[in-house]
């Protein structure tokens, strides 16, 4: 019988990611080691813009109003996105496929006669974007590649007391696990320019349905929190006091957490 993981509880069926719910063994601590670096930016993360991107849509739709108009007055537009996901390109740190969806909103005012009121008709439009686009600055990857080893992909067996095969009873592995700073979307600006196409007429030349054919542009500002991860550079010569032993102290403060964890992970 599955555990309940809490979708119940708040959760539902929305986008919130709800928490895993396991079994937890009992375990021992047997050693603990730490090691303390610095940096020239004392490990301050700053909110880096990727870049400022324009990215279009170019969307139709058909939709019926609630009776019939013989003239469409005016028509509200208000533009929210309700996905947007910057993915970087492998191997490229310059560029990133962009997924954007989001929904125009309209409000239409039309008339049914020559006289009487003007009536109200709300309705939302979803639209989607996909696109490659360039950065101005790079992503950035805390250890200059973005991925994990999963799966027990390095697996360490022994070989049998009867060395005529490997022990089943005993076996190890290893995998790491890369936490990437995510990258930010925030929407600057929007314009969607319409095109509007009437049809189903009645015997009075009053309409109910409409097409719509819109080029909706978005101005997306993508950010990262990012630090410098590099070294400082070493003085050429001995010129950092003179001698091998200063030179080697040289290099051993410029040792970096990152350059620590990415030699135990073999990289």
């Amino acid at each position: 019988m599955r555990k309940n993981t809490g979708c119940g509880n708040g959760y539902g069926h929305g986008k919130k990611c709800p928490p895993l719910s396991s079994d937890v063994a009992k375990s021992r601590s047997l050693f603990t080691e730490s090691a303390e670096f610095s940096t020239d930016t004392d490990g301050v993360e700053e909110t880096v813009i990727l870049g400022d991107v324009l990215i279009q849509s170019l969307t139709e739709a058909d939709f019926k109003l609630p009776s019939y108009a013989r003239a469409i007055k005016n028509i509200e537009k208000n533009v929210s996105l309700t996905q947007c996901k910057a993915i970087p390109v492998v191997g490229n740190p310059g560029y990133v496929k962009l997924f954007v969806e989001g929904v125009v909103h309209k409000n239409i005012q039309y008339v049914e006669d020559g006289y009487g009121y003007v009536k109200d008709y709300s309705i939302d439009i979803p639209f989607k974007a996909y696109d490659q686009v360039e950065l101005a600055n790079d992503v950035q990857y805390p250890f200059d590649f973005p991925y994990s080893v999963k799966d027990n992909v390095l697996q360490r067996r022994e070989l049998a007391k009867d060395g005529m095969g490997a022990d089943r009873c005993e076996f190890g592995s290893f995998t790491f696990e890369i936490y990437n700073q995510p990258i930010k979307c925030k929407l600057l600006a929007s314009a969607v320019n319409q095109w509007d196409i009437v049809h189903h007429f009645d015997n009075w030349g009053r309409f109910n349905k409409v097409t719509e054919k819109m080029d909706i542009n978005l101005v997306i500002k993508l950010t990262q929190k990012q630090q410098d991860l590099g070294f400082p550079p070493i003085p050429p010569n001995g010129d950092n006091g003179g001698g091998e032993e200063a030179q080697a102290s040289t290099t051993q403060q410029q040792e970096t957490v990152y350059s620590r964890f990415r030699k135990i992970i073999g990289q």
